[in-house]
Parts: structure tokens; C-alpha cells; sequence
């Protein structure tokens, strides 16, 4: 009996502990103009993450602190897979520092964090249209239905 308590225990800690997420990173042969570029992750507060500043982000690649989770360079003409460990409370943010940043360079992934996430990679920004809205309220919404026209009188 008590082993099968033990194992109960473990599994439900097991669970309820932090969780994996998948990050894959597509970057065409023209991403960056052609040269490699850091990727960092971050766990961060939504606030924070709205007021930073590039350089700022930038900064942290050779001076890491405790917030950063993971650093990468990301090669153009590849496909790189990352698995991280999902912080246990807050948003990560995944930045991508590219030369000539051109638009959007970073993401933020709110929880519930999704446990994969794909993100394909432009010249100098990320694809739009290739991740998740970061804010509930920016996501795309079904156009509202037509509503039926009147029929016209004969003649009109």
C-alpha cells in the first residue's frame, strides 16, 4: 500500500510540476541578411516586457540574468528545435535579435503557455502570421455575419 501512495504522489507532483514547452524556429537562407543572430528567452512580467527597449533585451545575451532561461544562435536556412522548461508562474518572452530589426522581433507567450510553439522567421522580423497572439484581445476575430438586405419592392 504504501508504495502504491508513494507512486501517486510522484506522479501528481510530477504533474503538477513545470512542463516542457517545443520551440521550433524556421529561418530562411535570407534571415538576418544571411548571418547568424542570438535568440533569447526570458521569463518576464507583461508590463516589463511591453516597456523594453532593444538594446536593453540585447544586453542580456552577454550579461544573462536571472530571468533568462535560454540563449541560442539561430543559423539562416535552417530549422532549429528547442525544448524549454515552462516557468512556474509569469510570461516568457522570446526575442530575436536580428541586425536590422524591421517589425516585430519578439513574442510574449502568455500562460496557459502552449506546449508547442512553431515561429518562422523574415529578412528582419518575425512572421507575422506564424504565432500566436501574445494578448487574447489581439486575436483575430470572425468578421461579424451580413445582415440579410430587405427585399426590394418590384419596380424600386
Amino acid at each position: 500500500m504504501y508504495r502504491l501512495t508513494a507512486l501517486a504522489a510522484v506522479v501528481l507532483l510530477g504533474a503538477c510540476g513545470p512542463s516542457r514547452i517545443s520551440l521550433s524556429v524556421k529561418s530562411p537562407p535570407g534571415t538576418n541578411l544571411g548571418r547568424p543572430m542570438y535568440m533569447l528567452v526570458r521569463q518576464v512580467d507583461p508590463k516589463q516586457y511591453a516597456n523594453e527597449e532593444y538594446s536593453e533585451v540585447a544586453s542580456k545575451v552577454g550579461s544573462p540574468d536571472k530571468s533568462v532561461l535560454q540563449t541560442a544562435v539561430l543559423y539562416p536556412g535552417t530549422i532549429q528545435r528547442f525544448q524549454l522548461r515552462a516557468p512556474e508562474e509569469g510570461s516568457l518572452a522570446v526575442s530575436f535579435l536580428f541586425t536590422a530589426p524591421d517589425g516585430n522581433w519578439q513574442l510574449l507567450l502568455s500562460p496557459p503557455i502552449p506546449t508547442a510553439v512553431d515561429v518562422e522567421l523574415t529578412v528582419s522580423r518575425i512572421m507575422s502570421d506564424s504565432v500566436p497572439p501574445a494578448i487574447p484581445s489581439e486575436m483575430p476575430s470572425a468578421p461579424a455575419p451580413k445582415a440579410p438586405e430587405a427585399p426590394k419592392p418590384p419596380g424600386a
